[in-house]
């Protein structure tokens, strides 16, 4: 489910007419007048309040108080959807709640709530922990979840209830969700409270993409091995557990700034403007979904991880100076 919702951010993206959609980024978006067209919204808390063509929503919490002539892709925390939509609502989040019509729903959450309110005129498929139908659908209910309660109707209901195994693959799942989510909203704050500090590194990742990604895998082995050595003494393990922080931290920083240059080279391939963050929100989207691809998507995560670190060290030596005379 998950991959299917990059996969359709991806896909809106690259679209021949990418270049019309009206991109809107910040930690509140309202859409407060119509719209005519598609919408890209990235933010803390994004909420349509005016009838819009389409959207696609990376948030915190997502609220769709407006019908929706196309079709609504939304990944968030919280995603309510309060309005009618004429396409398809594919969604991916913790809490998440259906009011308005729609064609076809592809869901995945913690909880998902289907209001009696609700048409669905084809068919749905729900993975979640909690599901709960009190709507219409017209067609095929597909469900894999761990409790469903369905007061509504559907042509025909499928469900499968999550068991062990299962339910440890869902939470998986969940986890991963809630987790790639973290980290586009950690990218976006650092982006938006240390812009200077975040654009020499991913210059330093424009730079020199391949000394960076050897330096940093050997840097990375490097820091494993000494944090390890440390740690395995008495007095040493102080130490090392600073170090093993610090570590941490920068490994998990690592490909956020490659998200960013990722999202650079592609604007700059499909020539159309915007601002700094949706650039990072189209990186961070498409590296992600390059992750996820089978077998290649680990040694790919290692690459991205390498470079990012590798090119964080050069910035900091680089910058070393400047940084120990100021703090001084």
């Amino acid at each position: 489910m998950k991959r299917l919702v990059l996969i359709a951010l991806v896909f809106i993206l690259l679209l021949p007419h990418a270049q019309a959609l009206q991109m809107l980024s910040g930690d509140q978006v309202s859409v407060d007048s119509p719209i005519d067209d598609d919408v890209f919204a990235a933010g803390g808390t994004v909420t349509i309040n005016a009838p819009v063509s389409g959207v696609v929503i990376a948030g915190g919490d997502i609220i769709i108080n407006a019908p929706v002539s196309g079709d609504v892709f939304a990944v968030g925390g919280k995603i309510a959807v309060n309005s009618d939509v004429k396409g398809k609502i594919v969604a991916a989040g913790g809490d998440i709640d259906l009011s308005g019509d729609a064609k076809n729903a592809v869901i995945v959450g913690r909880n998902v709530n289907i209001h009696p309110t609700t048409v669905i005129s084809r068919d749905a498929a729900i993975s979640g922990g909690t599901v709960s139908n009190a709507g219409t659908i017209v067609g095929n209910l597909t469900v894999r979840a761990e409790n469903f309660y369905n007061t509504g109707s559907a042509g025909s209901v499928d469900f499968n209830k999550n068991g062990g195994l299962q339910r440890l693959q869902q939470l998986m799942n969940t986890f991963s969700i809630l987790m790639t989510i973290g980290f586009l909203i950690l990218g976006i704050i650092l982006l938006t409270v240390f812009p200077a500090q975040f654009f020499s590194v991913t210059e330093e990742v424009r730079k020199s993409p391949v000394k960076n990604t050897v330096v940093g895998f050997l840097l990375i082995l490097a820091s494993v091995i000494l944090v390890f050595v440390l740690a395995v003494t008495l007095i040493g393990f102080p130490v090392a557990l600073i170090m093993g922080m610090l570590f941490i931290i920068a490994l998990m920083l690592s490909s956020l700034f490659v998200s960013f240059a990722i999202g650079r080279k592609i604007v700059n391939v499909l020539k159309f403007e915007t601002n700094d963050v949706l650039i990072f929100v189209f990186g961070f989207v498409i590296l992600s979904l390059i992750f996820r691809i089978p077998y290649a998507g680990w040694f790919i995560h290692i690459v991205a991880l390498s470079l990012g670190f590798g090119a964080l060290i050069y910035t900091l030596q680089r910058n070393w100076q400047s940084i120990t005379s100021s703090s001084a």
